[in-house]
């Protein structure tokens, strides 16, 4: 997803750049046609970048060039002021002034503008069905919407379980790839517990990092499946389940079991990513016990597997009804 989206990007910021050199012969057109004297300074001030290249290029002295420049641009910028256009009317036209409308930044070494990276990320966020702020992020992950009150047979809190579920988690997209043996994550708990919100966090921390993640619910994910199971329509969405590096399900368990075909996709789903390299992360409000219930043994191994997945269940009251926001 990444990928494809910055690749667009690029090509929208080509386009740009042929935007603005149209704009700017345009202008300079204009300038020549009124004010011809402006135009042979323009022309002037370009035969001189070139004659200094060749210089250059060739070892032979250039003289002072940067000084002849700035005469040149003085000129120019007072023969515009004079005869009523701005003083920059000829100067490129950019829209972002700090990468050229390039997207990239620094030499030798070139990093992505923050331009680029803004508008990457928003889009990110967008197609993974977050909000553009972070609203949804550890930065403002909020432990006072959980009750400090001791939760029954256990000898902690709410509070302090998710506090240690935060930093849990948070580590985890902090560090993948790197992250030992543990590969993926499994929360389960009953509703309203802050399971969505935590996979909204870890999205937000991976696409950050620039991470290829993709977060779905597990009703679209079986629909996708079942449609490029059936037909080819759900082929290329479903290259789109397969590829990408970090792969997180919402509400696993609440999409309707279909003959064999919800059985044996969703195993050939995480049979596959798990042979790629790729994490999985669910959320489910099935306990482990309900996992194995409902799915076959092959999927339920798979996901209660403690060598390759960090494996997290979460216990408390509901918090939405504390707050009233989705958990």
């Amino acid at each position: 997803m990444r990928r494809e989206i910055l690749t667009q990007l690029l090509r929208e910021y080509e386009d740009r750049r042929r935007e603005s050199d149209s704009i700017f012969f345009e202008r300079l057109r204009e300038v020549d046609e009124k004010l011809p004297e402006i135009g042979r300074l323009v022309n002037g001030r370009q035969k001189l970048i070139l004659s200094s290249i060749r210089g250059i290029i060739a070892g032979k002295p250039v003289g002072d060039v940067e000084g002849d420049m700035n005469r040149m641009n003085a000129q120019i910028r007072e023969g515009l002021a004079a005869n009523g256009y701005p003083e920059d009317y000829l100067e490129p036209v950019y829209q972002c002034p700090l990468c050229r409308d390039t997207g990239y930044v620094g030499e030798p070494i070139r990093e992505m503008c923050t331009c680029l990276k803004t508008e990457l990320n928003r889009r990110l966020y967008r197609e993974a069905g977050m909000q553009e702020s972070e609203e949804q992020s550890f930065r403002t992950f909020d432990l006072n919407v959980f009750p400090d009150d001791p939760i029954p047979n256990l000898n902690t809190s709410q509070r302090k379980m998710m506090e240690m579920i935060r930093d849990m988690t948070r580590d985890w997209a902090r560090k993948w790839p790197d992250v030992r043996e543990k590969k993926g994550i499994l929360l389960t708990g009953a509703s309203g517990l802050g399971k969505t919100f935590l996979l909204y966090c870890i999205m937000h921390e991976l696409l950050e990092r620039g991470i290829d993640a993709m977060m779905t619910s597990s009703f679209r994910a079986q629909d996708i499946m079942r449609r490029a199971y059936y037909s080819r329509d759900g082929q290329e969405e479903m290259d789109m389940l397969l590829k990408q590096d970090v792969l997180l399900i919402d509400d696993f368990g609440t999409e309707p079991l279909m003959d064999n075909v919800t059985l044996s996709q969703f195993f050939n789903l995480i049979n596959e990513r798990q042979s790629r390299q790729k994490a999985c992360i669910f959320s489910t409000n099935l306990s482990p016990r309900d996992l194995q219930a409902r799915y076959s043994e092959r999927i339920a191994s798979r996901l209660l597997d403690r060598r390759n997945m960090l494996i997290i269940e979460m216990r408390g009251v509901d918090v939405r009804r504390r707050t009233g926001d989705r958990a």
